[in-house]
């Protein structure tokens, strides 16, 4: 025992997790739920949420004061069909070394944030804008893809990078 803490990232997979259509589960988590998945894994100390605006903020905070109910995931989880993973970008960096020098987990990252909004908030935008290597800049090698361990067609994510951010 190395009585090492983990603080756990990415604990609403960028809010993916909320919203059913969009989440790997097939159904809409709360953020209590979980913050409370997350925190019920072993040496976890603590949980980084992200969020979009103070009512987000209010809402993870309730935490501390959450019934044992509000808290349950297992009912959720339990009646949810098989979840798969694949096809979803986990941000891991397998895809690496890109022939063209782009951040494909960052690009992958803004377009699933960009993606989960009814328009690119300026702050994601200003963030591609700010990255070296763009989607546009892909030549669709597919050697990613061939390392990718999700199967995420990285190619289409990169193409339609272009078309959301403008390049």
């Amino acid at each position: 025992m190395e009585n090492v803490g983990i603080t756990v990232m990415k604990s609403l997979e960028a809010g993916s997790l909320l919203d059913a259509d969009r989440s790997p589960f097939g159904v809409a988590l709360t953020p209590i739920q979980c913050i409370h998945y997350a925190m019920d894994r072993p040496a976890v100390g603590s949980v980084l949420v992200g969020v979009h605006n103070a009512a987000e903020i209010i809402e993870a905070c309730r935490y501390e004061q959450a019934s044992a109910k509000e808290r349950d995931y297992s009912v959720l989880l339990a009646s949810t069909p098989q979840f798969s993973l694949k096809g979803r970008c986990m941000y891991c960096n397998h895809c690496l070394p890109c022939p063209q020098h782009i951040n494909v987990a960052q690009v992958n990252k803004l377009l699933d944030l960009a993606r989960s909004s009814r328009q690119v908030p300026g702050t994601v935008q200003a963030h591609y804008d700010a990255l070296e290597r763009h989607g546009g800049d892909c030549i669709a090698c597919h050697a990613c893809e061939s390392r990718c361990p999700f199967g995420v067609a990285i190619a289409g994510n990169m193409k339609q990078a272009a078309q959301v951010f403008g390049k």
